[in-house]
């Protein structure tokens, strides 16, 4: 498994408990309230009884071995057993990079997260929540393979992908169609990142419900595309001093300023002899040229953010939050320079 699979063991020992029941709960009985935490008997990481031989067989034991998933007292894995939503998050939010989160505000807890009040899934639900990762049905319902797919791009800050296949006309799956436009910008990016694929018929089947073996492979797949997609060894110091100077200068200018025209920023910016670049402004602040405009909140950046190391200088930020009702889940990507690996300006993309 993966960098980040391997150190699962360094997390808190009571949040690995909550996330081991999400995949006992149901051999374990009902957990109704969210500071159970009685430990019960697993089966022995690999020595699963009902695995061997099975597709996903080498991926179950792997991430057994990891300390990820557990088994059921009886030995079993029951792979094809169906995940539910809980889980599945619960799941996610293991292989994540941690990050402090906030606290949702009313619309978010009286539309996502009222159903979880009370569960032992509540705290993973009220965290992911602040990187704009969010399930639309019951804790205890089935996770869909198009619930799922939108989730994975969500937990990989890459939801904007899905901007590409806009309008599209290409059919990859024939119980697909491209005129549901919300399917086809969430399916297929999740499809060419090799997070799901389809099926030998040729069918994406968004509505089924994923077992426990599929689950598995997701998250697999997941942990090895963070890698891929943000490279590099950035260190500590570096993520803090990439993170400070994006959050400095986004808040300087939009609350503490509040400049609302695109030339006082300009201006602004010239005056103070400030960091930036002319090209990171336009990619940031364009919406400013226009006389009415909303924009989408910027992140407050204790949210999910993975760092990239993409040149001998050059430096990549993704931030995936909770933009408000307005903008919803959201990702933002940032792009830094640095000559010393502490003072960072901010450029543009192709800079």
């Amino acid at each position: 498994m993966q960098n980040k699979l391997r150190q699962v063991g360094k997390k808190a020992t009571v949040l690995a408990l909550a996330w081991s029941i999400a995949w006992a709960g149901a051999a374990f009985g009902e957990w109704n309230r969210a500071q159970a935490r009685e430990e019960k008997p697993v089966a022995s990481a690999g020595s699963f009884l009902d695995t061997k031989g099975h597709w996903a067989g080498k991926e179950i034991e792997l991430a057994a071995k990891s300390g990820l998933i557990q088994g059921f007292p009886d030995g079993t894995f029951q792979p094809e057993k169906t995940v539910t939503q809980e889980q599945f998050l619960a799941l996610v939010e293991r292989v994540l990079p941690s990050y402090s989160g906030f606290e949702p505000d009313a619309f978010v807890k009286e539309t996502y997260l009222a159903p979880s009040v009370g569960r032992w899934s509540e705290q993973t639900y009220r965290h992911l929540a602040a990187a704009g990762i969010m399930s639309t049905g019951k804790p205890t319902d089935g996770m869909t393979r198009l619930e799922a797919a939108r989730i994975l791009l969500a937990a990989l800050g890459h939801q904007s992908e899905g901007e590409k296949y806009r309008g599209t006309t290409t059919r990859f799956f024939s119980d697909l169609s491209t005129a549901n436009e919300q399917e086809v910008m969430t399916v297929y990016p999740a499809y060419k990142m090799g997070l799901l694929a389809g099926y030998p018929d040729g069918s994406f089947r968004p509505n089924s419900a994923i077992s426990r073996a599929q689950a598995v492979v997701m998250l697999t797949r997941l942990d090895s595309k963070i890698e891929e997609l943000f490279p590099g060894e950035v260190t500590a110091s570096e993520k803090k001093g990439m993170s400070d100077a994006v959050s400095a200068f986004v808040h300087e200018v939009m609350e503490q300023k509040k400049i609302r025209r695109y030339a006082d920023l300009q201006a602004y910016v010239k005056e103070n002899k400030l960091n930036v670049s002319e090209p990171f402004l336009r990619e940031h602040f364009s919406f400013m040229k226009y006389e009415v405009y909303d924009y989408v909140r910027f992140p407050r950046f204790n949210e999910l953010m993975y760092y990239a190391k993409i040149g001998t200088n050059k430096y990549r930020l993704t931030v995936q939050y909770y933009a408000g009702e307005l903008g919803g889940s959201v990702d933002k990507t940032f792009y830094l320079s640095s000559q010393d690996g502490k003072t960072f300006r901010l450029i543009g993309k192709d800079e």
